[in-house]
């Protein structure tokens, strides 16, 4: 009997691993074939030729068959579809192209400058929705449409790659709460009701930048067929429902680094008295914020540390930049200048940016949470009637770059 029972239990074990094999052999079968499917590297949204229609333009990489060589196995393209909704748009692309649309290499969402200044929040739901999407698509608004922003040719890659490591290279930190926002820091902000900003990019053509973005991207139009560099040329501001507020120039948007401690590198311009400008290199920099309550208005003083060094400007040629007078001349400059900045730059903020270009709205709800839970819902009223204070401390190094 004892006998009989291990020959049961060796056949049902037999039969089990024959059953294993044959699965293992047929392949698998919950997998599409690569060749079916067409990979979206980036998706753009602009407003469509009536109300409640939109282009939504997919930049797609495609696995073309029997061919061998890397540098063919692939293939980039654009489709632009006009649809009501993001998922009849993706439902009309998969028909038509007879493949499947697979969304797991999405690396940016690009939403153009007309659609950037209503609420687009929306189409964006269908993609937060995907976890492995939401994490690494960056988000930012575009100078003209978002269809020829993709159209833009600016290395041999797919010009969706370039922008994602141009957007995520932004921070000189890298940190997880970066300035360019992507799809799961978005929705973390919006389901906190705050105000936020998305970066702006434009294609522009590397032998005609110039400090005005729309000279260069007037440029850029009669330039097709040139490579283009694409450029953060400001933010776009978002109220806490997602409605547009205004946009931030690039000076504003350099400003905000420091503000943020997110600037060790680059450079800033000082006017001297007598007009004429030294640039300054930024070796380190610092800021803090503190809040109180006076009278039931909020308080805020913005406090910038800021040390750096003298490269550039009609005074390095004659004036022996190491000397005491220089460097004490040069700090007072280059306070004036930082303060009157910031200071326009905070009144921009309650007039019409909102708090987030400081984000002093963060700072406010960590440190008296009670307070801002009872008077949330009058928020940007109330920020309207607060009161900023700048306060800059600068260092100027001397000795120049080169000393």
């Amino acid at each position: 009997m004892k006998c009989q029972w291990k020959q049961n239990a060796l056949r049902i074990v037999l039969l089990l691993l024959s059953v294993s094999c044959l699965l293992t052999a047929a392949g698998c079968w919950d997998d599409a074939e690569i060749n079916g499917r067409a990979f979206v590297l980036g998706f753009g949204a602009d407003a469509g030729p009536e109300e409640g229609r939109y282009d939504f333009t997919f930049q797609l990489a495609i696995p073309v068959s029997g061919n061998a060589e890397s540098s063919g196995a692939i293939q980039y393209t654009n489709c632009t579809v006009t649809e009501s909704s993001v998922a009849s748009a993706i439902r009309l692309l998969e028909k038509d192209m007879g493949r499947q649309v697979n969304f797991e290499q999405l690396n940016v969402i690009v939403i153009g400058e007309e659609l950037s200044k209503g609420n687009f929040l929306g189409m964006t739901e269908l993609f937060f929705r995907r976890a492995s999407v939401r994490r690494q698509s960056c988000v930012a608004v575009c100078a003209g449409s978002a269809k020829d922003f993709f159209g833009a040719s600016v290395t041999d890659n797919a010009v969706a790659s370039d922008a994602a490591v141009a957007l995520q290279s932004y921070d000189d930190t890298g940190s997880a709460d970066a300035m360019a926002l992507n799809l799961h820091s978005l929705y973390k902000v919006v389901s906190n009701a705050d105000e936020f900003y998305l970066l702006k990019m434009t294609p522009c053509a590397p032998d005609a930048l110039s400090e005005d973005v729309n000279d260069a991207l007037s440029d850029t139009e009669t330039n097709d067929g040139q490579k283009k560099m694409l450029r953060i040329s400001g933010a776009a501001a978002y109220g806490r429902q997602g409605n547009y507020l205004g946009e931030l120039d690039e000076q504003e948007l350099e400003l905000l680094r420091l503000i943020t401690n997110r600037q060790i590198s680059g450079v800033v311009a000082a006017k001297e008295a007598d007009g004429s400008v030294i640039d300054y290199q930024i070796k380190q920099s610092h800021c803090e914020s503190e809040c109180s309550l006076q009278n039931g208005v909020p308080v805020f003083t913005v406090r910038l540390h800021l040390s750096c060094i003298p490269i550039d400007g009609s005074a390095i040629g004659g004036i022996n930049t190491g000397s005491h007078n220089f460097t004490e001349r040069a700090r007072r400059d280059m306070t004036e200048t930082l303060t009157a900045r910031l200071e326009a730059l905070a009144a921009r903020s309650r007039q019409s940016l909102g708090s987030s270009v400081l984000g002093l709205q963060d700072k406010l709800r960590q440190r008296m949470p009670d307070w801002y839970e009872q008077n949330a819902d009058n928020w940007e009223d109330i920020y309207r009637k607060s009161s900023i204070e700048v306060e800059v401390d600068c260092t100027v190094i001397g000795g120049g770059i080169i000393r």
